[in-house]
């Protein structure tokens, strides 16, 4: 889905480093805000990559639910998975430094001191599938259109810019005066590059299926609608030497075969008309496994350790522009009463952990009771947040036995009762207005249905009732965008340096922006605030602090019910592959530096041996999904983070 996908495309943002002051622009091959350059100029590849890997070789991978569009950056239309490995931005993330870019379009960049502007100079290869140059009027074009008619959050990221200046055919030059954002170069260096000559004669904001002109390794090569995508590795591609993109994109061609549901998802894995898949669910990794490819060596599986904030801020999401959950108790009431230790157990066969921060396995998570700097951060705004967030640690309850159960009812209670409901006649209900305490959740995916249905029997015991809905993936995309649910299951992935991303999915001008991140519809002067003090962390320690502050006040404001989240990325494929030798930290699947070994595919069943990826393969399709697939949204983060550089999932 969009939603959730394009989050894994901006959530890897990271700032750069401001220069020295200086008469003349000094350029660089890379920036960092909080550290050196790892890698020099004359760096030649990225140590997580073999810059000898072999190209060649078809795969196929597998997409859930259908697609209607080739133009990821615009919010009509559901955009085929794999569509942004079509497109080069001007600078590529290095996934083993935090918050460091280096050349990709733009061969070098160079930041004014005060932050007040970024200048990029193109590498003058560069040049569209066509043939025609990628110039400045391109990079200027691709920047005010998406922008003006883009996906919401162009509008957020770009804010700061208020001119652009052709300074040559290859040189650009963003003004963006008054601005504390390190981050602001990191952002505008992942703009992609857009054909100017082509969207003048069309359309830019209607989805099509019609491929436009690309700058990426890879261009679309064929569309069944609705059906499956292929993508074949661009012939004699401008990129194919720089330094950030050598040992990567080695796959001559790549298949997604779209499929209904999840089962069939799985089906089509184990009869090998899908070559690798991030499991999702705990239960089929832990006992589905069994099947003859597998006792045969034809399939491995494995769980790859990661350092990354996965799945960053996932949880049941309240809709606080709704009035059943303005109130901020109303919230906790219901966070107290979902049970994780049922779920982890009968669902997850124990094998997560509970999510008890936004920010997940990072320095940022708040822990224990503010002190120091952090504390005098929150200070300023005592009169306007819970009194708790100076007082208490942040838990969540622990569901062990009937006796906690019960416990957790006479608290959520008490605290609805504070909020304005009472039991009347085994019904929670609004002393006000008379009204019950009724309200839908809203799901795209049967697999979650027993997470919700066993909510649903928890609420019933302190008189709230709960809808499941389950709708189409184009009707959930639809509802979404529209604010139109009471409660979702959702995540804001999380970049190892968060930036201004976080006005987007936390600030109030996100709140009534159709399409935004902001799922919760939080609307707090405070919040606001921290937001911006944390843009302007003016070096890594300050980010940790202020993220911390911002942390706090998400956490005490139950704007989400925190969900689940594990230490490693189980990843199961068939035995054709090569792999570099080191992963990187923060992305240790890296599936775009993987290759086919030809040894290996020799030793593949002559059936599965891949030679023609427009081979019509049978369609493995379900109606009835009965697993429950857990980890959905770290499966997002992690699994199109890696692969493709996805922007939708």
């Amino acid at each position: 889905m969009r939603i959730l996908g394009f989050l894994v495309f901006l959530a890897v943002f990271s700032p750069f480093s401001s220069v020295q002051a200086q008469t003349q622009p000094s350029f660089s091959h890379g920036f960092s805000t909080f550290g050196q350059l790892k890698y020099p100029s004359t760096f030649n590849n990225f140590d997580y990559v073999n810059p000898n890997a072999p190209k060649g070789g078809e795969i196929k991978v597998a997409g859930l639910g259908t697609f209607d569009n080739l133009n990821p950056f615009i919010i009509k239309g559901t955009p085929a998975q794999g569509i942004s490995q079509c497109y080069a931005t001007l600078l590529e993330s290095s996934f083993d430094e935090p918050a460091t870019h280096y050349g990709y379009v733009a061969e070098a960049t160079s930041v004014a001191p005060d932050l007040s502007w970024v200048i990029f100079r193109l590498n003058p290869k560069a040049c569209f599938n066509n043939g025609t140059p990628i110039t400045a009027d391109d990079i200027i074009f691709s920047f005010n259109i998406l922008r003006e008619k883009g996906l919401p959050l162009f509008r957020t990221y770009y804010k700061a810019v208020t001119k652009i200046e052709k300074l040559s055919d290859h040189e650009v030059k963003f003004h963006c005066p008054g601005n504390k954002s390190r981050e602001i170069p990191a952002i505008l260096g992942q703009l992609p590059a857009l054909s100017k000559v082509y969207y003048e004669t069309h359309p830019f904001e209607e989805t099509t299926l019609t491929p436009p002109p690309c700058s990426g390794a890879y261009e679309v090569k064929s569309v069944d609608a609705g059906r499956s995508v292929t993508y074949k590795r661009v012939k004699n591609w401008w990129g194919e030497n720089i330094s950030s993109q050598k040992g990567r994109h080695n796959f001559d061609a790549i298949k997604v075969d779209y499929y209904r549901d999840a089962n069939a998802m799985f089906e089509a894995f184990k009869n090998g008309q899908v070559d690798i898949r991030h499991e999702g669910s705990s239960k089929l990794w832990s006992t589905a496994y069994t099947f003859p490819a597998i006792e045969q060596g034809f399939v491995k599986k494995e769980r790859i350790k990661h350092s990354l904030c996965i799945p960053g801020s996932y949880g049941l999401f309240f809709n606080t522009r709704r009035e059943i959950f303005s109130d901020r108790k109303a919230r906790q009431a219901l966070t107290e009463m979902f049970d994780f230790n049922w779920a982890n157990k009968n669902l997850f066969y124990n094998t997560y952990q509970r999510i008890k921060s936004y920010f997940p396995n990072t320095p940022f998570s708040a822990i224990g009771i503010p002190e120091g700097e952090e504390r005098a951060l929150l200070e300023p705004y005592k009169d306007q947040i819970p009194t708790e967030v100076f007082t208490d640690t942040f838990t969540l309850p622990e569901h062990n036995n009937e006796s906690d159960i019960r416990k957790s009812s006479d608290k959520a209670l008490k605290l609805l009762k504070e909020a304005g409901f009472e039991i009347k006649n085994q019904k929670l209900i609004n002393v006000k207005t008379g009204k019950p305490f009724v309200f839908e959740a809203l799901i795209y995916d049967q697999s979650l249905e027993k997470i919700f249905l066993h909510f649903q029997n928890y609420l019933k015991l302190i008189g709230i009732e709960m809808a499941v809905r389950l709708v189409d993936v184009s009707t959930y995309q639809e509802r979404i965008d529209q604010y139109d649910y009471d409660m979702i299951i959702s995540s804001n992935p999380q970049s190892p340096t968060p930036g201004n991303e976080q006005r987007d999915m936390w600030g109030s001008q996100a709140v009534s922006m159709k399409g935004s991140r902001n799922v919760a519809g939080i609307h707090e002067k405070p919040i606001d605030e921290m937001i911006e003090k944390l843009i302007e962390s003016k070096d890594y320690k300050t980010l940790i602090t202020t993220t911390k502050a911002l942390d706090r006040l998400l956490l005490w404001g139950y704007y989400m019910i925190p969900a689940w989240t594990t230490d490693s990325i189980p990843v199961a494929f068939w035995d054709r592959f090569g792999r570099p030798d080191i992963a990187s930290p923060y992305n240790p699947l890296t599936f775009d530096a993987w290759w086919i070994d030809k040894d290996k595919e020799k030793r593949l069943p002559s059936h599965l041996q891949r030679n023609d990826v427009n081979e019509k393969a049978p369609v493995a399709q379900s109606s009835d999904t009965k697993e429950v697939h857990d980890g959905v949204f770290c499966k997002i983060w992690s699994w199109f983070k890696g692969l493709f550089k996805n922007t939708e999932a």
